[in-house]
């Protein structure tokens, strides 16, 4: 086990202690169908993946997005291997992560199908980033790995766009939502 001179040295919660009323049954086997309806269940913040491939720019919707490390920035984000996006983040690339908020539910959708749509909705020039996002990073790719049906890439962030601070676009259940 590594260990971090800025961590306290206090144990983990022992193995075997279930939070109050839960169930000691297993909820079956780990089929692909149980899994989605498993992870549908946390929700998570909306964003737009997006790299500049002259003349074009691939984009797509990207729920799977954690923060890494402050020093240095890190991000990473979690792409399906069939991705449009996937074959240019080679470590290396330059690519923008927008953080969307709720008013900007339409554009998720747009980057959430398949086809060059969405375009008008980019920053035109360098890392195209979402016009108008309560967050946007501009990235490179640092490390790309695999994540069986998915890739997972990390990355540094070189620059930090905040906009308005807007209430985010969340996702769970399968359907964008708002908090409450």
């Amino acid at each position: 086990m590594r260990t971090f001179p800025h961590m306290s040295s206090r144990r983990p919660i022992r193995p075997g202690i279930r939070a109050g009323g839960a169930p000691e049954h297993e909820a079956g086997p780990l089929s692909p169908d149980a899994l989605r309806e498993a992870f549908s269940r946390w929700a998570s913040g909306v964003t737009v993946v997006a790299v500049r491939d002259e003349p074009h720019v691939a984009a797509i919707t990207a729920t799977a997005f954690v923060p890494v490390s402050i020093v240095p920035p890190l991000v990473l984000v979690c792409i399906g291997v069939n991705a449009s996006v996937l074959p240019l983040l080679e470590p290396g690339a330059r690519f923008g992560i927008s953080i969307l908020s709720e008013q900007q539910r339409r554009i998720a959708s747009v980057f959430a199908d398949t086809g060059p749509l969405g375009r008008e909705h980019l920053e035109q020039e360098g890392e195209p980033l979402v016009i108008g996002a309560p967050v946007a990073m501009a990235c490179i790719v640092r490390d790309v790995h695999d994540g069986g049906d998915h890739a997972i890439v990390v990355a540094k962030i070189i620059r930090l766009v905040l906009g308005d601070d807007a209430p985010p676009l969340l996702y769970h259940g399968r359907e964008y939502r708002r908090l409450q």
